[in-house]
């Protein structure tokens, strides 16, 4: 992947890319007025676009380019500021000062929401294995500004990392988070979905396991939750209690773990 800058850019912002590219060992080439199709063509290889105020990636597979952007879940956030109900906090039981992993981060919307219920005092880490949705959703992470003090410490509080999910809870000792939390690409489209449509082409294939199920379940000190569509034969194939919505085509499945832990 080679990094660079928007077509306008200023210090800050040339300063900004140089240092994304050290911290991910990816070259640094300088715009120098030309098109980012121009440069995928000259370089052959994905670009990581550096804007004075957003990043985005375009792929050498695709035309289009994948935007970092928190999408529904700054609605999401500001229902929750305002002491209203969130479907994902609902499901999990989330609360102040639980921990939470997110084994499927995507655009990181969930672990944001997440990260603001369960507070200071509690600790959401997010796995992801597409190298360029963690690029892409890290960065953000670190510096999007929500322009909410409480959304921008939720999500510069999420622990992001470069992982495959069924390695890295293999790894893990049995009830080391609270919640263990799977999104996977829905078998069938969500039509009004612009964020699931748009990360599409860059989003790891692969799909949830057996083993990765069982380990979740030994991870896990009280559920685990799985975030679907309603439709999907996941619930079943894996254990999952679907809770039902009438009014979503997305519905979460639980299982229980109930360990106690002293």
């Amino acid at each position: 992947m080679i990094v660079t800058t928007g077509g306008r850019y200023n210090e800050i912002t040339l300063q900004k890319a140089k240092d994304i590219a050290g911290r991910y060992e990816l070259e640094f080439i300088m715009r120098k007025k030309r098109s980012v199709k121009e440069l995928k063509e000259r370089y052959d290889d994905d670009i990581l676009v550096v804007g004075n105020d957003e990043l985005s990636i375009s792929t050498i597979s695709n035309d289009g380019s994948v935007k970092y952007h928190p999408n529904f879940s700054m609605v999401r956030a500001k229902r929750l500021l305002n002491n209203e109900h969130d479907a994902l906090v609902e499901a999990a039981e989330l609360k102040a000062g639980m921990s939470f992993l997110d084994c499927t981060m995507g655009l990181g919307a969930d672990s944001v929401i997440a990260a603001m219920t369960v507070g200071p005092a509690g600790q959401v880490t997010a796995l992801e294995h597409s190298f360029i949705l963690y690029l892409l959703t890290k960065e953000g992470l670190v510096s999007y500004n929500a322009n909410n003090d409480s959304i921008n410490r939720a999500m510069r509080s999420v622990e992001a990392l470069y992982v495959n999910h069924e390695e890295y809870l293999k790894r893990l000792p049995d009830n080391s988070f609270d919640i263990v939390y799977f999104d996977p690409m829905f078998g069938e489209e969500i039509s009004n979905s612009q964020s699931l449509r748009t990360i599409t082409s860059v989003t790891d294939t692969e799909t949830l396991s057996e083993i990765a199920i069982e380990e979740a379940k030994r991870v896990a000190s009280k559920k685990v939750v799985l975030k679907d569509h309603f439709r999907s034969s996941r619930f079943e194939q894996f254990g999952f209690k679907q809770q039902i919505r009438k009014t979503s085509k997305v519905h979460y499945g639980v299982i229980s773990t109930n360990v106690q832990v002293d």
